[in-house]
């Protein structure tokens, strides 16, 4: 069984080249992951300043 963190380490060299077919879908991931973040990030505060501040 191959550990999680050389895995990744493995498909971030295999993007970097930009050679296997994969290359878009690996990218497209890790964008569509690091903005999924961004927007949880962002709704949680929204959502806890909304909530702190009355709701109405």
């Amino acid at each position: 069984m191959v550990h999680p963190v050389e895995k990744l380490k493995e498909l971030e060299a295999e993007a970097e080249r930009g050679r296997s077919p994969r290359t878009p879908l690996l990218a497209l991931t890790g964008v569509t992951v690091l903005v999924s973040v961004i927007f949880a990030v962002l709704v949680t505060v929204a959502l806890v300043l909304y909530f702190a501040y009355g709701g109405k």
